[in-house]
């Protein structure tokens, strides 16, 4: 190993937690615990052991999170690197929405210099109900050792979802000190009950070498990721296949394979499939734009197989729910709080059908849902989950 080397310890977890749309709140820990064989640009192959604890809470227009990682290679050799990272979503407007987010990072391996950036960018999100974009602008800085220098980054990308499967493409210009480079990213995701695929494939057709703070040289490149989840709490991790580097962010070029284990310590598991808060959104607005004046408002957390299922209304003595998931069976809520009712099922991501009903009265459509008329003439609320 040798200075270069020190760079790979930036990980895609600033990407994670700054990219992706906040959703409902929730406090979520995890611990990943695995064992990779890694051959990054230039030099040989070498096996290591990760140890990553993340930490991240999102509530409904602000996401905070933090993630370190621990990796010793067979050599001997330690990385030690540490990831913070916060975005923010302004009010929705009819067909757009204004990002602003950050992250802030540092790694240091062996005896090297240590490295890192801080990163700020601005968002801005189109949507509709099942498709969208957006245009970012990203600066900062990013230091190695002696070297620094002001990054800036231009970016726009697209994506549609259908039921379980999530599509994203992006075009990203990136120049530093010198550098530049231009990347072209194609992904796909496929969520089921236990099991979620998702591949990418990346090329950077144009690349210019500048002053040293990080090689960027063209090129294809792709990875996929399996996560299967055994249970509740534990879920199994594999993944191979190369990315580019990104001076940027101080990432070195690699080719890899992984396999391990994500602990959820606390909190629900999260499967970030950040553009179906746009779908979601346009749901709300078109139940507003009918004149659906339901009192009781229903919220459906996107996180895990287990989903509490919440019911908010004022001055409910009672609150019953029924949809396709329940088989069209009543299902009577606990209150949890002075106007919340909740009760918790298994849900795998998908579009499903549900009406609420309050007090012992009519069954209506809740806010919060998309209103569709049935083949008897009656109405249900239609739900996307993540």
């Amino acid at each position: 190993m040798t200075r270069r080397c020190r760079r790979a310890a930036a990980t895609v977890a600033a990407w994670l937690l700054s990219s992706g749309s906040p959703l409902v709140g929730q406090t979520a820990g995890t611990l990943d615990i695995g064992a990779s064989v890694v051959e990054y640009d230039g030099f040989l192959v070498s096996g290591a052991a990760v140890l990553a604890p993340a930490l991240t809470f999102d509530i409904s227009n602000l996401s905070v999170g933090g993630q370190g990682s621990w990796t010793i290679f067979e050599s001997g050799n330690q990385i030690f690197q540490g990831t913070a990272a916060a975005a923010w979503l302004a009010p929705p407007r009819e067909w757009w929405r204004v990002e602003l987010s950050g992250s802030v990072g540092a790694s240091k391996y062996a005896d090297e210099p240590g490295n890192g950036h801080f990163l700020a960018r601005t968002r801005i999100h189109f949507y509709g109900e099942r498709t969208g974009g957006w245009v970012s602008g990203t600066g900062g800085g990013s230091f190695g050792g002696v070297s620094s220098g002001v990054p800036f980054e231009l970016a726009v990308g697209g994506w549609s979802v259908r039921d379980r499967v999530a599509l994203a493409g992006t075009v990203t210009g990136t120049w530093l000190s010198g550098d530049g480079y231009m990347d072209l990213l194609g992904a796909v995701r496929w969520t089921g009950p236990r099991v979620e695929l998702e591949g990418r494939l990346i090329a950077r057709p144009w690349a210019r070498s500048g002053e040293g703070v990080g090689e960027a040289r063209t090129g294809v490149f792709g990875d996929a990721s399996v996560l299967v989840a055994l249970n509740e709490r534990i879920t199994l991790s594999l993944g191979g296949g190369s990315y580019p580097s990104d001076p940027m962010r101080r990432v070195l070029a690699a080719k890899y394979a992984t396999i391990g284990l994500r602990l959820n310590v606390f909190g629900s598991q999260r499967s970030p499939v950040p553009t179906i808060t746009g779908a979601l959104l346009r749901a709300a607005r078109r139940d507003a734009a009918s004149g659906d004046t339901s009192p009781a408002r229903l919220e459906i957390p996107p996180y895990g197989r287990t989903r509490a299922l919440r019911v908010h209304v004022d001055g409910a003595t009672s609150v019953e729910l029924m949809g396709d998931f329940t088989d069209w069976q009543v299902v009577a809520l606990a209150k949890v709080g002075s106007s919340t009712w909740e009760t918790t099922v298994v849900l795998a991501p998908g579009v499903y059908r549900v009406n609420v009903r309050v007090n012992g009265g009519a069954w209506q459509v809740p806010a919060g849902s998309r209103r569709e008329q049935t083949e008897f003439g009656g109405a249900v609320g239609v739900v996307v989950v993540p």
